[in-house]
């Protein structure tokens, strides 16, 4: 097992991280690696940690972040809370030397912070990214009781009675971030975690069904009836590659690196077994899946935000932009997007279809989308289920 409970120094921390590589080209591949690799992390924490006098009743290392999920990428930051009762402030220095120190010795990029439960609240209200990064908080090693203590006061402070807040919050950064990075998924050279239709769209949508509904993950989502089988298995596929491609970008450029820059587009192809055919280049295959995921993501997490706004505004009563304009039967503008009130008739008269766009088109003209980028394009029908 490569995650063993033998003692771990810093050479051998490396190693261990280094035969990640070696079990990927064994077949070790996306999400199972991520965990391979939290898990050794975890493991030589949990050593430094329990071997520290001073970590004693009243501390507890917490995972947070992308760590937090199990989701450690090779170069990615090793997100890391230490929780301590306020008494415990003077053997701090102690615990923090014995267990941050080595990872730093090992090269690894290490987030940390220390805070009692208060200060993480307090935190928490003034960052939304580290707000979001408690939602993903897991127990490392340490007080349990502890730990409990603070997912409490946050559920009590940033959940209950909170969730359309959260929801605005997550949708200013959200648009921000499209708005940097991309507003579409088909750029030369896609950053495949920022970008929309990536895997921070992932997360986001995942941070709001938890927070919104009482969802842990992907499949509570579809379970919910939020996703059909098809649409779960489609985004799943979408969500691996992305973690492979990621994954690949890492080790390739010995750095954190989410951007697949042109100078990185073939190589990985070829690692991931794309190969040329009459015509189209192994590189091109590999492209098209990619902006074929980024857009399996893109249309799935927008139009649960969608539905997340509707469901909340119903449950406020909350005025629902209510300046509804109807195009012609079948075709109305309301909240910003062009809605299909009869899909139907989009089997029954392929030609509707242009009649949409037509109404796009004059949406857009009259200057009603807030989306610059035509966002008010990106149609939905009413009658679907989320």
């Amino acid at each position: 097992m490569l995650a063993s409970d033998e003692p771990v120094d810093p050479a051998s921390l490396r190693t261990r991280r280094e035969i990640l590589e070696v079990l990927w080209r064994q077949g070790l591949k996306g999400r199972t690696l991520l965990r391979e690799h939290t898990l050794l992390i975890d493991n030589h924490l949990c050593q430094k940690f329990n071997d520290c006098p001073a970590a004693a009743q009243g501390m507890a290392l917490v995972a947070v972040g992308g760590y937090g999920r199990s989701e450690l990428f090779p170069f990615s930051d090793i997100d890391l809370l230490l929780l301590h009762r306020p008494e415990r402030e003077a053997a701090l220095p102690a615990v923090t030397e014995a267990v941050f120190y080595p990872l730093w010795d090992a090269g690894l990029e290490v987030g940390h912070s220390v805070r009692a439960i208060d200060a993480c609240l307090t935190d928490a209200a003034a960052d939304f990214f580290f707000r979001v990064a408690l939602l993903d908080a897991r127990l490392i090693t340490g007080d349990s009781e502890l730990f409990v203590q603070l997912q409490s006061a946050y559920q009590e402070r940033f959940i209950l009675g909170q969730r359309l807040s959260f929801l605005e919050d997550m949708t200013c950064h959200r648009e921000e971030r499209h708005r940097r990075f991309g507003l579409h998924s088909y750029r030369l050279e896609p950053h495949i975690k920022e970008i929309r239709g990536g895997l921070r769209d992932i997360q986001a949508m995942l941070w709001t069904a938890k927070v919104v509904f009482g969802l842990k993950d992907l499949l509570s989502v579809k379970e919910a009836g939020l996703l059909s089988d098809n649409e779960h298995q489609r985004f799943e596929e979408a969500w691996e590659t992305l973690i492979e491609i990621r994954n690949r970008l890492h080790y390739i450029s010995s750095r954190k690196n989410d951007q697949l820059y042109f100078e990185h587009q073939e190589e990985i192809a070829k690692a991931l077994s794309y190969r040329s055919t009459k015509g189209i280049m192994g590189v091109e295959h590999f492209m098209r899946e990619v902006y074929s995921h980024l857009q399996t993501i893109a249309t799935t997490t927008d139009l649960f935000f969608e539905h997340v706004f509707d469901v909340l505004h119903k449950q406020a009563a909350l005025p629902q932009a209510d300046n509804i304009q109807e195009f012609e039967p079948g075709i109305i503008a309301r909240k910003g997007r062009i809605r299909l009130t009869a899909p139907d008739q989009l089997a029954e008269n392929p030609l509707f279809l242009l009649k949409v766009f037509f109404s796009c088109r004059q949406f857009r003209s009259a200057g009603s989308s807030s989306d610059p980028e035509g966002a008010c394009c990106q149609s939905r029908t009413d009658n679907r289920r989320f």
